[in-house]
């Protein structure tokens, strides 16, 4: 079913992220584990997750220069993770030889490849952000298919976004360029710091790949019940 549920492991400590983990059981495939969580207990976590045969976005947001990005992106080989991701604005010389590394390893050692995904604007951000910064863009759909065109243009797999630009980004790019979609807030539950937000409804409308969902359901009395509820949004 698309949009698929990726839910975010933000803990401070192993036992909880290990707890969501088994409470949802069955419920959801896929996890993403942030910088909190993997500079906290990172591979404990990660070897959680592989013993339950579950999917992990890695999401470290590589940003640096070219050499370190890429040797970084291929020392998360070794975890067997399904998704990493950078900054688009880190350039286009890090995100081709990004790309280069991670093909030519996993071709050479047959390891499966890992999506690839580009960062474009967080979802914290709006367009105050262009004016503290002076970043010369009217909005913010159009800077996010400027960072989307030029992650397309280097081999990305596909682009992190809000769900209210994905039609733009998937008419622009085609509908197997993969968006994977922070800020979703179920009818139920609050905005908290996201400014902008959508439904798994409207996700789902909009055309989004993967949603991203954590507080909603990790902060949950009965996370499974809210991922049930979550599911009949979709359906």
């Amino acid at each position: 079913m698309k949009p698929g549920i990726i839910v975010a492991l933000d803990f401070k400590d192993f036992d909880s992220a290990r707890n969501i983990v088994e409470k949802l059981d069955n419920n959801i495939d896929y996890y993403k584990v942030g910088l909190e969580a993997f500079v906290s207990f990172g591979k404990e976590l990660i070897d959680l997750l592989k013993s339950k045969n579950k999917k992990i976005f890695l999401d470290l947001k590589f940003h640096d220069i070219p050499n370190t990005v890429s040797a970084a992106a291929l020392a998360s080989l070794k975890y067997g993770v399904d998704i990493i991701n950078l900054h688009i604005q880190g350039g286009i010389e890090m995100m081709k030889t990004t790309v280069n590394a991670i093909n030519e390893k996993c071709e050479k050692e047959n390891i499966k490849k890992p999506l690839i995904i580009g960062v474009t604007l967080l979802t914290s951000l709006d367009t105050d952000y262009f004016n503290e910064y002076n970043i010369n863009f009217d909005d913010t759909l159009e800077y996010v298919l400027h960072l989307a065109e030029l992650a397309a243009n280097c081999g990305l797999d596909g682009v992190v976004s809000s769900a209210k630009e994905t039609k733009a980004v998937k008419d622009k790019l085609g509908k197997d360029f993969i968006t994977i979609t922070p800020g979703i807030r179920p009818a139920f539950a609050v905005a908290n710091d996201q400014k902008r937000v959508v439904t798994p409804k409207d996700a789902k409308k909009l055309g989004t790949d993967f949603m991203v969902i954590g507080r909603p359901i990790t902060q949950s009395e009965n996370p499974v019940d809210v991922v049930k509820l979550i599911k009949e949004e979709l359906i």
